[in-house]
């Protein structure tokens, strides 16, 4: 990650901005008032004690969305799985628009032996097809892992897909939004390791009785395994 610094000079008052070079590039003021006086020789000596000064006041790292890989992998390691992994969501929990003779929703667990694939998707509105968990009561979720299946003589995965959910069982499903109110659509992977499980955060975590995956785009065919992640309150946050 790199950050851009940017001092502003308004009569006596010095303002320091730190422009992050993250997913969305953000600005933050990291010192504002009269310049201190430093116990330093030179110019060069105050500068450094003065942006020590300045680092106090903002962090090194990003937020989630652009953290830095070493607070990206800290901060993974916070997060939690919903269950569609190990078992602890029965497969009467996992539904689909429509599931393969072979492989139907409840095959369609990170990590599993298989995957679901579902009997039919319109290629003009391929949002049609999802793959859905029911959590039962609202939860709080962070993102989502996704994963397809190489062969070693094809390779089928997901490149695209959108995210909806219900807030309660009693409301209407809504899409997971860009700041612009555009439906966001997740990136899915790579296709040469469509079987390596690839992860996606939101923005922000939302709370949710019940999420699906809208296959938008994909190589092959349509193949999905998935899980939930739940992360810490503060996760989103530049701390």
């Amino acid at each position: 990650m790199s950050q851009f610094v940017a001092i502003v000079s308004f009569f006596a008052t010095i303002s320091v901005l730190v422009f992050m070079d993250c997913a969305e590039s953000k600005a933050r003021v990291c010192f504002f008032g009269q310049p201190p006086e430093l116990d330093a020789a030179d110019m060069h000596q105050w500068t450094a004690q003065f942006m020590e000064l300045v680092w106090k006041g903002c962090p090194r790292h990003c937020s989630a969305s652009g953290a830095s890989n070493d607070d990206h992998f800290a901060k993974e390691d916070s997060c939690q799985r919903l269950g569609l992994e190990d078992g602890t969501i029965p497969d009467e929990r996992i539904r689909a628009s429509s599931d393969g003779v072979f492989n139907p929703a409840a095959m369609g667990r990170l990590n599993g032996p298989s995957y679901w694939s579902p009997i039919y998707c319109d290629h003009y509105s391929l949002t049609s097809c999802w793959i859905g968990v029911d959590l039962l009561q609202t939860t709080r979720v962070s993102g989502v892992i996704t994963q397809g299946n190489k062969l070693v003589w094809a390779s089928h995965l997901v490149t695209e897909f959108q995210v909806s959910y219900k807030p309660t069982p009693s409301f209407s499903y809504e899409y997971i939004k860009e700041t612009n109110g555009d439906i966001k659509l997740f990136d899915g992977g790579d296709v040469n390791s469509a079987s390596t499980p690839h992860t996606n955060y939101f923005n922000q975590s939302i709370m949710a009785s019940t999420v699906r995956i809208h296959p938008t785009v994909y190589i092959g065919k349509p193949v999905l395994r998935f899980e939930l992640i739940q992360c810490p309150m503060d996760f989103f946050h530049v701390d």
